[in-house]
């Protein structure tokens, strides 16, 4: 969707927004917490883990209080009432066990639209067009042949019909199912209402937006949008691109879309058009849980209709190609895997063979080890290369350059152990580069704050590493950075609630 501002909020360093990636400005968010589900779990962010390494087929009715709010009536018609039936999302984190299940229920619009059409699921995907597989390597691995790497004892994924409906650290809306989910005690016509209140008649009230869609989860996100162009006809977020602008625009419209949809629309424009915005590429690919890998490529099929890695392929070339491709392999194994310190051993002493210890640098065995090994496995390789050699995020920055060298740095400090091996550290630094230097890094900005605030608990502890980084509070920092409407947005984004 395109969208033009209507005039720059002041405050901004950058040019306002157009809805489309701003020329020499990389721009990016971080990304939810991988590695192992354990650590992320007693840092009390991230999705729930997955036991074990069993495939997901098919959710099955769960005791919990998610239920489907009903196609409304209109064409075409949903089963009689009653016979509707539910679908169902995995419980919040904290949700109690064995929660008795609330009766379905529905809220109706005044006037009947149809369901969004399902998204495809993974087994419609066609296969992935994999490079030859070669000695010392697992077939999962899409890379071109090269000597030295070791074999990895971890196995690929196997396909899923359904991933985990977790994204950024939020439960989400079901991709294969129509119509909005029934949150038990959020009846999404007050948020509705509010919308209209704030966008109807002269001028817009900034500030009841801003309360209104702040707070919402993505599955009240998009229960509220599902009712309200059922009842005013008109999408919401068209509504609010047209009674907003600049930057705010940029992030009233990041909040309507929910964290996938916007997700799969921050990586289109990475790659629309002349060239390419390799740092938001990047951030929306590299170091990305393949669950989620799978779910961003569902939706940008949906989006799109083309497969995304098709359009990588066309907008990128060379072993920068190879790399990006391999990360989109939906058959990459899953974060959720043991740690074998031999393995890790052996994956030590191949990076150094592909660059410290030879002349030149074996590219593609950086790329196998880094991109096709679960994240607690990265974490527990930095360390003891660290502790055998020197710094790995040193040996990156000497032995490449270009988009392949920020790409590999983005994992490594995504992963490293000194901090947290969640990324958390990382997240503040990039914020932090938005707002270094001559004015500020808008497009960053707004993108980082938005995709951060989903997981309300992720983003406390990113505030918490900002402060023991810059030895300033973030919300002070963004405060001083913007102005009007703009500023009130990043810091209740900062200050989001941890439920």
């Amino acid at each position: 969707m395109s969208y033009q501002p209507q005039q720059s909020q002041p405050g901004g360093g950058s040019a306002p927004y157009s809805g489309a990636p701003v020329p020499g400005v990389p721009i990016g968010q971080p990304f939810p917490p991988s590695g192992p589900p354990s650590t992320a779990q007693q840092q009390g962010y991230g999705p729930p883990p997955v036991p074990g390494n069993r495939p997901i087929s098919t959710y099955q009715q769960p005791q919990g209080p998610y239920q489907s709010y009903g196609p409304p009536p209109g064409p075409p018609p949903g089963p009689p009432p009653g016979q509707q039936q539910p679908q169902y999302y995995p419980p919040p984190p904290g949700a109690p066990p064995g929660q008795p299940q609330y009766p379905q229920q529905q809220y109706p619009p005044p006037q009947g639209y149809p369901p969004p059409q399902g998204y495809p699921s993974q087994q419609q995907y066609p296969p992935q067009q994999q490079y030859p597989p070669q000695q010392g390597y697992p077939a999962y691995a899409a890379a071109p042949p090269f000597q030295g790497a070791p074999q990895s004892y971890y196995p690929p994924a196997q396909p899923q019909i359904h991933d985990p409906l977790w994204y950024l650290g939020t439960p989400i809306p079901d991709l294969f199912a129509p119509g909005a989910q029934l949150i038990p005690g959020f009846d999404p016509s007050r948020d509705a209402d509010a919308i209209r209140k704030a966008t109807k008649g002269f001028g817009t009230d900034d500030a009841m937006l801003i309360s209104t869609l702040v707070p919402l989860s993505a599955l009240k996100m998009e229960a509220v949008s599902q009712y309200y162009v059922g009842k005013h006809g008109k999408k919401l977020v068209d509504v609010l691109d047209s009674e907003t602008s600049s930057w705010f625009k940029m992030g009233i419209h990041g909040l309507a879309l929910g964290p996938l949809a916007w997700d799969a629309e921050l990586v289109n424009q990475a790659v629309a058009g002349a060239g390419t915005n390799e740092q938001l590429l990047t951030e929306l690919i590299l170091g990305r849980p393949v669950a989620e890998i799978r779910l961003l490529t569902a939706m940008y099929r949906h989006k799109y209709n083309r497969d995304l890695e098709e359009k990588v392929r066309g907008d990128l070339s060379g072993k920068t190609e190879r790399m990006f491709i391999m990360a989109l392999n939906p058959n990459r194994p899953p974060d959720n895997l043991p740690v074998n310190q031999a393995e890790v051993d052996r994956d030590v002493d191949a990076l150094y063979k592909a660059g410290q210890g030879k002349l030149g640098t074996d590219e593609m065995a950086f790329c196998d080890i880094l991109i096709n090994r679960p994240q607690s496995h990265i974490t527990a390789i930095i360390g003891a290369y660290g502790r055998k050699h020197k710094s790995l995020s040193k040996v990156i920055k000497s032995e490449f350059s270009g988009h392949m060298r920020e790409g590999f740095l983005h994992i490594v400090e995504g992963a490293k152990p000194k901090h947290d091996g969640q990324g958390i550290w990382r997240d503040a630094k990039l914020l932090d580069k938005a707002m270094v230097g001559f004015g500020t890094k808008d497009a960053q900005l707004v993108w980082r704050l938005v995709r951060a605030h989903w997981d309300a608990k992720r983003m406390a502890a990113i505030k918490e590493a900002y402060k023991r980084r810059t030895n300033k509070t973030l919300d002070a920092r963004v405060a001083s950075e913007t102005s009007g409407s703009y500023k009130k947005l990043v810091i209740a984004l900062v200050n989001i609630p941890v439920q």
